[in-house]
């Protein structure tokens, strides 16, 4: 049989066994023992692949997986999030649209000590979306920029996903972390910009508030910031001074995180009960999407198709660019209706051969996924993030005008990424600097 038939079976039996509702860890481990099972006879392909999903699950990197996550929660539950929300609304609440470009920039210092979208939106969404209601803001916006703003937490470092990416690309996760500041950076400016302009010109969309801060009242807050602050240092000092590796790094900053919280007193038995059983539950959901997805990499590129599909591609009469720019419309697909991990996850498998192949930068690939990730989570029908903002106000945001207000956040995501693709040094220059090869 034809390598291209093999590959449309396979994916099209993917497609229809994620259709029919089965989740994608084992649609993929299901596909790929049968796969093996029909390619290699007997047990060796079996073998094969439970060897391969061992392989990738005792990687060392992984670790900083559950650590990341944990310490999401515990400064998601813990509220260490809310004294650095109101520091920035004394300082933008005057400004068109003040609380939206709020939230908006608190979603990126927030990212910035939490790798997890879902953290991320629910942190956001609970410090900020009563209050936009409640002061007037049209309910698809608030939403949209609660469901944009929760998504820059996969961008801006430390990210799952890149962790992911990183760890089956087998690339630096020090220089993906390095790639996705100044895009991360971007898009919240492109954000804040754009909310700002929609209010500016449409008033009715967003009520200003009038009370007033003075500098004094602004300057005198700034101290309660220290926490995250804190956390961002811990991360960034020693991952890029070389004092521990990115995995080191996730655990002194999680454990910094713990002590805060009980210095603090906000953390109790049963938050860190709660912090713990949503830690292994999310961690045991990536670690069997790892397991399926290697598992059916692993056939992929044993059955032949991976090195024909890129000699194929590879020997297409277009440039580079023109192979990254349908991959990233496919990736933006893919977005619409599967989870942003078991995206990387399924694809990068497939896809690595060709960059190579190509002699495609790996983390500029990886901060254009990461981006197109980000439009993912916001994107309908399946966009995570607006589900979870309808479930935080479910009485309050109607669905329908939710999905139109999003429309606006995944163009300016489309944006970020021809902006990187157009000018690869913003995602390519501060990694060349910080770890170099």
């Amino acid at each position: 049989m034809e390598w291209y038939w093999i590959l449309i079976i396979l994916m099209g039996s993917l497609t229809l066994l994620l259709c029919l509702g089965l989740p994608v860890a084992f649609s993929l481990g299901f596909l790929s023992m049968l796969a093996a099972l029909v390619f290699w006879p007997g047990t060796t392909g079996l073998y094969g692949v439970a060897l391969a999903g061992y392989g990738h699950m005792s990687s060392f990197t992984l670790v900083c997986v559950p650590l990341f996550i944990l310490m999401a929660q515990i400064v998601m539950h813990c509220e260490m999030g809310k004294d650095t929300y109101d520091v920035a609304d004394r300082f933008l609440r005057g400004l068109p649209g003040g609380l939206g470009i709020t939230s908006t920039v608190f979603g990126a210092v927030f990212g910035a000590v939490c790798g997890a979208s879902t953290a991320g939106t629910a942190t956001v969404g609970l410090l900020s979306l009563p209050e936009m209601l409640r002061r007037k803001y049209d309910e698809g916006m608030s939403g949209a920029i609660v469901a944009f703003s929760g998504a820059l937490s996969i961008l801006i470092p430390p990210s799952i996903i890149m962790i992911l990416y990183g760890t089956l690309a087998n690339e630096s996760i020090g220089a993906l972390f390095a790639g996705g500041v100044i895009p991360g950076a971007l898009m919240t400016l492109i954000g804040v910009l754009y909310i700002w302009l929609s209010v500016l010109i449409n008033p009715s969309m967003a009520q200003r508030d009038t009370n007033r801060f003075t500098l004094k009242e602004k300057l005198s807050s700034l101290w309660r910031v220290w926490a995250l602050l804190l956390v961002m240092l811990i991360l960034l000092l020693t991952i890029y001074t070389g004092a521990a590796t990115p995995t080191e790094s996730s655990a002194v900053a999680c454990l910094a995180v713990f002590l805060i919280a009980v210095a603090k007193g906000k953390m109790t038995m049963p938050i860190l009960r709660k912090c713990i059983i949503q830690s292994v539950r999310t961690t045991t959901m990536i670690g069997w999407i790892i397991i399926g997805a290697t598992a059916f990499g692993y056939v992929i590129i044993y059955s032949g198709c991976a090195q024909e599909l890129t000699d194929w591609v590879v020997g297409l009469p277009v440039p580079p660019m023109v192979i990254v720019g349908v991959l990233m419309i496919g990736y933006l697909i893919l977005g619409m209706f599967l989870d942003p991990a078991a995206i990387v996850m399924m694809t990068t498998p497939i896809v690595l051969p060709i960059l190579t192949a190509l002699e495609i930068n790996i983390v500029w690939f990886g901060i254009l996924v990461t981006i197109n990730m980000c439009c993912g989570n916001i994107s309908p029908p399946m966009g995570l993030n607006l589900y979870i903002v309808k479930g935080l106000m479910p009485d309050a945001i109607s669905l329908r005008r939710l999905f139109m207000g999003a429309i606006p956040f995944m163009l300016i995501d489309c944006i970020c990424v021809a902006l990187v693709m157009i000018f690869p040094a913003l995602a390519t220059w501060l990694p060349s600097i910080v770890v170099p090869n």
